[in-house]
């Protein structure tokens, strides 16, 4: 999976005759690999997905779009993220990664410029659904590119660095945004454009060349194998336990607990600090042990993190609570990666890991719906946390059961 070692070499030595040498293949550059991964995340994910949140209190304010805009706004988006994903879910033939990479990220960078101009909702909308299909596929391509052809024992740390661009471009959003708005919507669309295009040319750069060699159909047809399948599973149901934090422990500390705004606001930023440094620790771990079993300690973790609101409502207890669940939330896309990656044939990976994004892209935005509707109703913050702290319970089951399948296969 990490490439091959060795590569004969065919020198002609005349009269039609070759003779083979095997030469050593140059070594896989991590660094330069897991740096790319983590800018095309960065920009991808991070600023042109995540990053759109912030936004959308001074978009309304400015009388850009409504509020109901912006929801629909993020529903395109949405839309074009899972497209992206099914694309190269579906996508047979093969190709090299890197101007296809170079290409996406440009037309993030597009969209995000794009974006600065004021030219109603149909406009916006374009380039919202533009950067959700180049999201979902970076997505894809770079677990394709990156993760499946590091070396196994490094694969923990160049995926953990890799995915660690998607926590980082959303703290970087989160922090910057608020401080750019001051001087309006255009110069901070333009800015944030700026970062991506930045991001870009140093991909541009860094990024090694490879190539993508999708299953054939026949090879590819139907569901993952089945151990794939239930961490699959798994993982969407991560989403039940994430959604709570990521849209209510801010609101249950600022206004259930009535603490303020400020408390609100700083369990919101250890969440996302540990949101940018969950992937590249997991990895680590995952190098030592194994990122099966990593991802199942992991939802042992996550689900006691999510339920320790109901036990515990110290500020110091919500903080606990939230870095534990980024870390691992945000973690567990990378592990999911990488697992898939040791699991099957790499020319599967793009097709399994796109099903992987394609469900818990679904599953999250169902949640949040369905959390949404259902603390209207009830105004429970507790029921929220109950629910997402019961999915982790099974989500680690489905991972036993998983780990346990994948041995007896191997």
């Amino acid at each position: 999976m990490g490439g091959k070692p060795w590569a004969g070499v065919c020198k002609n030595v005349g009269q039609g005759i070759c003779l083979v040498t095997m030469q050593k293949a140059p070594p896989f550059p991590i660094t330069r690999a897991a740096l790319s991964g983590l800018l095309a995340m960065f920009v991808s994910i991070g600023v042109a997905r995540f990053g759109f949140a912030p936004l959308v209190p001074a978009l309304a304010k400015a009388h850009w779009y409504s509020a109901a805009g912006a929801f629909w706004l993020g529903t395109v988006n949405l839309a074009g993220y899972f497209f992206g994903a099914a694309v190269m879910r579906v996508w047979r033939r093969p190709f090299p990664a890197k101007p296809v990479v170079l290409l996406f990220m440009g037309l993030t960078s597009a969209a995000t410029l794009g974006s600065a101009l004021n030219w109603g909702w149909g406009w916006f909308g374009f380039w919202r659904l533009v950067s959700g299909i180049t999201g979902g596929i970076l997505m894809v391509l770079m677990a394709a590119a990156v993760v499946g052809r590091a070396p196994s024992a490094a694969r923990g740390r160049v995926s953990g660095i890799t995915f660690a661009g998607m926590g980082a471009g959303t703290a970087f959003s989160a922090i910057l945004v608020p401080l750019l708005l001051a001087k309006g919507l255009v110069f901070t669309w333009m800015l944030l454009g700026l970062v991506c295009v930045l991001a870009t040319l140093a991909v541009a750069v860094m990024m090694p060349a490879a190539r993508i060699e999708p299953s054939a159909r026949h090879e590819s047809k139907g569901l993952p194998p089945r151990p794939v399948l239930l961490m699959i599973g798994a993982y969407a149901l991560t989403a039940l336990g994430f959604v709570p934090h990521m849209l209510f422990l801010s609101s249950f500390a600022a206004l259930g607990l009535h603490r303020g705004v400020a408390a609100g606001a700083q369990v919101a930023a250890w969440l996302g600090i540990a949101a940018m440094l969950g992937p590249p620790v997991l990895g680590r771990v995952a190098d030592r042990f194994g990122f099966l079993p990593t991802l199942g300690i992991g939802y042992v973790v996550m689900g006691c993190a999510v339920a320790l609101p109901l036990l515990v409502d110290a500020q110091f207890a919500l903080i606990c609570s939230a870095i534990a669940v980024g870390a691992v939330a945000l973690g567990a896309v990378m592990l999911v990666a990488g697992a898939i990656a040791g699991m099957v044939p790499a020319a599967r990976l793009p097709g399994d890991w796109g099903l992987a994004t394609m469900v818990y892209a679904v599953m999250q935005a169902l949640v949040a719906a369905m959390f949404s509707n259902l603390f209207h109703i009830t105004g429970s913050y507790g029921l929220l946390f109950a629910i997402g702290a019961a999915a982790m319970v099974v989500a680690v089951l489905l991972i036993l059961l998983s780990a346990r399948l994948n041995t007896k296969v191997h």
